[in-house]
């Protein structure tokens, strides 16, 4: 939930009509994005592997679902927005999708992402060109730098959240729950990167 809100209204400031690409829109962060984006009247495009979870991430409000398996996202994307790009990039995947998501960003635009780009076969080319912003969304920092303001503001957002869930203007969807003895194959699981909605570890 904060990685989603802090990644979307933080760090790539949307607002009500603007448009996002939230890659990995199925997997347990991206859900969540696409309904809090759907909510602020943000257009939203995103990727998935299949028409499962194709179906499900339309039922969540995303406007254009992408096959990255089948179709390519760049172009996808770059014909969703009539050439231009969308105001922000929110990646949940890394690696080669890091890189070539520079190109479906506008020129000033934002990409933020949740994890740390590999140095390998990098090309920073197109984001300059572009002057596009990049951002990393790290949930821990407010924790480990002791920035009291940013504390606060995570509770906020967190007791918002909850307030969502509670009305069901929310649905956060999990796929699967493990014992805790288990977290090692759960984060197996979320390495693979397959899953549908969030995983559970339970006492």
């Amino acid at each position: 939930m904060l990685t989603a809100w802090e990644s979307l209204f933080l760090h790539g400031n949307l607002r009500e009509g603007q448009t996002v690409l939230i890659h990995a829109g199925a997997g347990g962060v991206g859900h969540v994005a696409i309904q809090l984006a759907r909510q602020k009247g943000i257009r939203v495009a995103t990727t998935v592997s299949n028409n499962d979870k194709k179906e499900m991430v339309e039922k969540l409000g995303a406007e254009k679902v992408i096959l990255y398996n089948k179709n390519d996202f760049v172009e996808d994307t770059l014909d969703w927005t009539d050439g231009k790009g969308v105001d922000v990039v929110f990646d949940l995947v890394g690696k080669d999708t890091f890189y070539r998501s520079f190109s479906c960003v506008r020129c000033y635009g934002c990409l933020v992402t949740a994890l740390g780009p590999e140095p390998e076969n990098a090309d920073w080319k197109e984001a300059r060109l572009r002057n596009i912003r990049v951002n990393f969304a790290l949930i821990l920092t407010p924790g480990y730098y002791n920035l009291v303001d940013m504390q606060k503001e995570q509770v906020r957002v967190l007791k918002e959240a909850a307030g969502m869930v509670e009305a069901r203007n929310l649905d956060v969807h999990v796929s699967r729950t493990f014992p805790l003895e288990k977290a090692p194959e759960a984060h197996r699981v979320l390495q693979e990167g397959h899953t549908v909605g969030k995983l559970v570890l339970v006492p």
